[in-house]
């Protein structure tokens, strides 16, 4: 037998012939009938041409066909559907539950949705009901916090520290001011502490950045002509720039000054500005009514025409916090490609940048650098929509302008120094300013879905949906984009505070998404409290106790805790204690004078001169005073909060002791053979008014402040204790009050104020100390190094400071030995009071 070849060819195969492209499934029936057929006649024959299911194994996929006979019930329809043999008489009222699901999943272009008592929602609304727990404060649904017990302040102030916050801060909103910027002035003059672009009270520098809108400036809104009595809220206030550079030299040229507040010839020389004022839910109405008059009194003086408006539910504010802040905002935010414009080349005409072909490329480069630009700067950018797949963003490769950029971002030549050369390059943006055209809403979120399912069909050699031409055709629309401001705050420590982003109200949902997806942990009021708290910032309205919207608040709290205690048993049920704090009771230790820095007083010992003067803070009071309008603030907060040193100074020179109250560049040392003692007598009564300063409480070794403590000035015995025992004595005693005390400290009136009530008891006399001042904002429990916000009255802590000062008790950094006894509890405990104004100029900054 032959043998074969020790290498036989392998026989040719022939190749199997690819799927089709696409699939005709009538066809492929039509092919496979006979096999179907077969197949059919094989299942009938083994279940007897039954292909009913078996009862016990239904598992009530028939249950919706069941009569009201069978089962008892009314037959289910589906919903605003009827059957066929009725007739249709009224139209069906859709559901409650339906209604909502297509009110929330509505995006308009402007307004706010309503419930029907008509308090407004944010767009994020939806997000938070299913996380946080929402309260109705200031005509807003708004979130409070996470759910529970108020706890997790730890895991907050960690997030802040290591990595970002959001919060929908959409409700502070925004007054737009129209005229001429002389006219514009002169009413920011009546209503804004300190006033803006003077010398005296703004450094030039900033003066001339914020006239020109590259940066934001903050103040504090008064009453009309009542700078020290009636405050309304702090605000932050923004200019938009120059349209053209032409309307800058003009101005220069007519002798107007847009930065010192200088005189100039005529009001028609002034060139027309637009204002964004933005305030706070809790004081906008009072805050717009005051603008509005302010206007309207410049008109009938001067004759020229100011508009103020509001741009309520047209544009919003997200706050972005934490040491990741600009990282996480990076993430989305990708600028637009766009021509560079006139103004644009001309801030290239006076540096040594080369011309780019694109400003917005030349912004993304100093988004980059975002870290490097000044405080209170303002950032203006046209980005894509952040839900765009990469392929649509613009991405910025180019090193040699991104190291050009880098060195003109701080130093005396950076792009901030010639605000009147740069302002429309870097916070120009005219889609937001003229929002009342309403700004085209984003393309909504089922058109965006539709668009992803239709590339992964594509991956798959699949064909599209038939909605793909309806997706082109609005992706193509101006809605693929949207003009955003950035803000960033001021620099606290090693890091910024944060940064806020100004984008019109329909967009505000599609970029809170997208930072929640990136990393950033939503907070609510509550937790925004906690990180301003633990900064050493105040928080409107909790830390404004001057002003209406804190008396408004607190006694909604008042009620809310005294509704809750009636329905607690007798014997559990918590003593009540004063909401908000008693500040007319700081009148009583005023007139006790230097008699509180003694041994042990009886409550109704009188004064050192034994007169009270007749222009006393006690005629505040009064029945005649308390009715008129100026005073009526007065009758809630006696007195006004100092929050500039130039107001402190005016204040200390007023009642006729400049040195009296050490300021940073005043030694105390100098002073201690001064008696202070005799030095508070004279003061005391030189002034009707009371001034308190804000100070920061820090525990000394061990204690926790809480709302509403009472600051109260320790005596001579308690100085020497505190100096001379030794530490491991000195813990084993602490000063107490009786727990009968307690309760009777304060007692209510029939007009709703509460009075600080004399001590029957000896052993409450001997152990009773002064109150001084009240906590608003108490310890953030979890914070590492936990601080007290409180307001003391300035007399009161300068003669502590100067009677502390000549026992060398004070401390190297000038703080000032204080008691601090909680509302409900027995103890004094010791802190260490540091006063804000001596620590920097200004207390504006707040969160």
């Amino acid at each position: 037998m032959a043998n074969g070849p020790e290498n036989p060819k392998p026989s040719h195969i022939p190749a199997v012939a690819p799927p089709p492209r696409t699939l005709n499934v009538q066809k492929f029936a039509e092919s496979r009938a006979a096999e179907l057929d077969s197949l059919h006649s094989i299942i009938s024959t083994r279940l007897n041409h039954d292909f009913r299911i078996r009862r016990d194994k239904r598992r009530r996929t028939t249950g919706h066909r069941a009569s009201t006979k069978n089962h008892g019930r009314p037959k289910r329809r589906k919903l605003g559907v009827l059957p066929e043999d009725e007739e249709i008489q009224t139209p069906k009222k859709v559901a409650r539950r339906t209604r909502r699901r297509i009110e929330f999943r509505s995006n308009p272009s402007s307004g706010f949705c309503t419930a029907g008592d008509g308090t407004k929602r944010l767009r994020t609304h939806l997000w938070h009901a299913k996380r946080f727990t929402m309260v109705k404060r200031w005509g807003f649904y708004l979130p409070l916090g996470l759910h529970g017990r108020g706890r997790g302040s730890r895991a907050a102030l960690k997030w802040f520290k290591y990595g970002a916050l959001v919060h929908d801060a959409s409700y502070c909103l925004p007054i737009q001011v129209e005229g001429p910027e002389d006219s514009i002035l002169a009413v920011l003059r009546m209503v804004f502490s300190p006033s803006p672009y003077v010398p005296s009270t703004t450094p030039e520098k900033l003066s001339n950045q914020v006239a020109h809108g590259v940066c934001y400036g903050k103040a504090m809104l008064y009453h009309i002509e009542a700078p020290v009595s009636n405050l309304i809220s702090p605000v932050i206030y923004m200019w938009q720039p120059f349209l053209r550079d032409s309307d800058h030299v003009n101005a220069e040229k007519d002798g107007v000054s847009n930065s010192s507040g200088s005189t100039h010839k005529d009001e028609c020389s002034s060139p027309i500005r637009k204002l964004w004022i933005w305030i706070h839910a809790a004081a906008f109405d009072e805050g717009f009514g005051v603008i509005d008059n302010a206007c309207q009194k410049q008109m009938h003086e001067c004759g020229v025409y100011v508009r103020c408006f509001t741009l309520e539910g047209q544009i919003a504010r997200l706050e972005v916090m934490g040491s990741k802040a600009i990282k996480m905002i990076k993430k989305i935010l990708h600028p637009v490609c766009q021509s560079c414009s006139r103004a644009d080349n001309s801030l290239f005409n006076q540096s040594s940048l080369t011309p780019c072909s694109n400003s917005q490329v030349q912004k993304s480069v100093l988004l980059c650098h975002a870290e490097k630009l000044p405080s209170h700067a303002i950032l203006s950018l046209t980005v894509h929509d952040p839900r765009d797949l990469p392929s649509c963003r613009t991405e910025v490769t180019d090193n040699e302008l991104s190291t050009s950029l880098e060195s003109y971002l701080q130093g005396e030549d950076s792009l901030w120094s010639r605000p009147e050369t740069n302002g429309i390059f870097l916070s120009d943006s005219i889609s937001l300013w003229d929002c009342s055209n309403n700004l085209n809403p984003p393309v909504p979120e089922s058109i965006i879905c539709k668009e992803k399912h239709d590339r992964r069909l594509k991956d798959f050699y699949l064909e599209p949906s038939s909605h793909a031409g309806a997706a082109t055709e609005v992706k193509d629309g101006p809605s693929q984009t949207c003009p955003i401001l950035i803000l960033k705050h001021a620099d606290y420590g090693s890091f910024c505070m944060g940064w806020s982003i100004i984008l019109p109200l329909s967009w505000v949902r599609t970029f809170w998404t997208l930072l929640v997806s990136h990393g950033c942990h939503a907070i609510g009021l509550r937790e925004r409290r906690w990180v301003a708290s633990n900064s050493g910032l105040p928080s409107f309205p909790f830390d404004f106790p001057d002003c209406k919207a804190y008396t408004s608040f607190m006694a909604d709290e008042a009620a809310a805790l005294d509704t809750a205690s009636d329905l607690r048993p007798l014997a559990v049920r918590p003593s009540r204690v004063p909401i908000p704090s008693p500040w007319n009771c700081i009148v009583s230790t005023v007139l006790k004078g230097p008699n509180i820095l003694r041994g042990s007083l009886t409550m109704d010992a009188q004064t050192s001169s034994g007169i009270i003067p007749e222009n006393s803070i006690l005629n505040v009071d009064s029945k005649d005073e308390a009715s008129l309008p100026e005073c009526q603030a007065a009758v809630v907060f006696p007195g006004f909060i100092a929050r500039t040193s130039k107001v402190l100074d005016w204040y200390l020179e007023k009642i006729g002791c400049r040195n009296f109250l050490s300021l940073p560049d005043i030694q105390i040392a100098e002073n201690n053979t001064l008696d202070w003692v005799k030095i508070s007598a004279n003061v005391m009564h030189a002034d009707s008014k009371l001034c308190f300063v804000r100070v920061m409480l820090h525990a000394y070794k061990k204690g926790v402040f809480e709302d509403g403590a009472i600051v109260c000035a320790p005596n001579l015995t308690d100085i020497s204790r505190w100096t001379s025992r030794s530490e491991g004595e000195e813990d084993l005693e602490e000063l107490q009050v009786p727990q009968s005390f307690v309760r009777s400290c304060f007692t209510e009136q029939n007009s709703g104020k509460w009075e600080l009530q004399d001590c029957e008891d000896s052993l409450a006399l001997q152990t009773f100390r002064w109150p001084i001042g009240f906590v608003t904002t108490g310890f953030v429990r979890g914070s590492s190094k936990p601080v007290a916000e409180a307001f003391c009255e300035a007399r009161l802590l300068a003669m502590l400071r100067g009677q502390q000062s000549c026992h060398n008790t004070q401390t190297a950094d000038a703080k000032i030995f204080v008691f601090v006894r909680n509302t409900r509890s027995t103890a004094y405990r010791r802190a260490l009071a540091t006063i804000v104004l001596e620590q920097q100029n200004d207390d504006l900054e707040f969160l």
